[in-house]
């Protein structure tokens, strides 16, 4: 009855989960490490699919539906927030679908939904309740794929590789923000719907591109994970408040620079290419740090540079202010999401389970503030002109605040 399992049985408690830099029984640890970089790059092309194009390359789309007659503004506004509703969703329920169907496979599914959420829209004579519901769906699979996606990738790496290969998992944000700013402009030359079209068959070039370089499933196993590790809901909180300070410069930042700025769109396009460009190099450069100084560290270095970037916003309307606010802000932006991934990983110990619970939980956190203050600041922003004032020093104020925990004693992590 009590004898041990033989070497070949399937793990079947705690203490014998596949473990960062040991092998798993279901695949050895040589294979894993082979699969690192194709997998991660399966992580990459979810979260440009998911994230970059369903997200990010809707901006430009939102003012151009407007200015073609397909929608009112407020429509169009409306179908924005359907994705950040949608967003919330999906993290809430991502980890209970993983435990019915495995990650690869449901990864795949939300990267499909997505490409077909652009390709359904393509028509101007579709009534809003359908551009309503797809903008739903892609949020959805958004949340699903943030949570799901660079934590599957994880499980397979070893510890000192989760600085680099967290940044890597999320740089499709980064590639959604260079699209946003260059090829979604480009196709709106030639009308919406071959924007849509575009968009929907890059996403679906990009799932038929990634959909075997996935880990096998078997990687991880279909174990309950008990209660929340310690120092859980304070890295929640804090990643919250740091979701808070992103806005501004994630929904806002044409906005601003068009209308309460009066730039034009040309000069607000070239500050979002500078934005974009920040994005670029951002993952890279805190991908680095966080392997030579460690995780928390360089939280506690991105966290003062996006504090840096909001508050620039309110030293003035000088380019050289607004040009190093926008370089800024895309340096921390996909960069400090992946940074707060690899640190969720800390805290989970490297558990590949308790680690999806533990960043499906701090994905919620975020998505909900971040559909609270965006609400919030276009309710403000259509009743005051000083309401952009307001929203930056709100988010400078989440940005310290959230610095500040991050000084809390924690017991959760070896490198606290």
């Amino acid at each position: 009855m009590n004898a041990a399992p033989e070497k070949s049985s399937p793990p079947r408690s705690a203490a014998n989960r596949p473990q960062l830099g040991r092998a798993s029984a279901a695949v050895p640890a040589p294979a894993v490490t082979l699969r690192a970089g194709t997998a991660a790059m399966a992580a990459m092309g979810a979260s440009l699919v998911g994230l970059g194009l369903a997200r990010f390359a809707f901006a430009p789309v939102q003012p151009a539906l407007v200015a073609a007659g397909w929608f009112s503004k407020g429509a169009a506004a409306f179908l924005a927030a359907a994705n950040l509703l949608g967003y919330l969703g999906g993290a809430l329920y991502a980890v209970k679908a993983a435990r019915h169907i495995s990650a690869p496979a449901l990864l795949r599914g939300m990267m499909l939904l997505v490409s077909l959420s652009f390709l359904t829209c393509a028509s101007p004579s579709l009534p809003f309740a359908w551009f309503f519901f797809w903008r739903i769906i892609s949020g959805i699979a958004g949340g699903m794929i943030i949570v799901l996606a660079a934590p599957t990738v994880l499980a397979c790496v070893e510890r000192h590789q989760r600085g680099a290969l967290s940044q890597r998992s999320l740089f499709g944000l980064s590639l959604g923000i260079v699209c946003a700013g260059s090829l979604v402009p480009l196709l709106l030359h030639h009308g919406l719907s071959t924007v849509w079209i575009g968009l929907g068959l890059l996403s679906l070039a990009t799932t038929a591109l990634t959909w075997r370089l996935w880990p096998p499933a078997s990687i991880q196993q279909a174990i309950e994970p008990h209660k929340a590790p310690r120092g859980t809901h304070l890295f929640c909180i804090q990643y919250a408040l740091v979701a808070l300070g992103v806005v501004p410069h994630m929904v806002f930042l044409f906005d601003y620079l068009e209308r309460s700025l009066k730039l034009g769109v040309t000069v607000g396009a070239h500050f979002y290419l500078i934005y974009a460009a920040g994005a670029l190099i951002g993952p890279f450069v805190l991908g680095h740090l966080s392997d030579r100084m460690g995780i928390r560290r360089t939280l506690r270095c991105a966290i003062p540079i996006q504090f840096a970037a909001v508050a620039l916003l309110l030293t003035g309307t000088s380019l050289i202010a607004l040009t190093a606010s926008c370089f800024l802000a895309g340096l921390c932006m996909p960069g400090i999401i992946s940074t707060f991934l690899a640190r969720s990983q800390e805290i989970a110990n490297g558990d590949p389970l308790l680690h999806k619970s533990v960043w499906s939980k701090a994905t919620m956190f975020f998505a909900l503030a971040q559909a609270v203050e965006a609400y919030g600041a276009a309710h403000l922003i259509h009743r005051t002109d000083s309401a952009y004032v307001l929203v930056f020093i709100f988010a400078a104020a989440a940005m310290a605040i959230a610095f500040a925990i991050d000084f809390i004693p924690q017991k959760s992590s070896p490198n606290s």
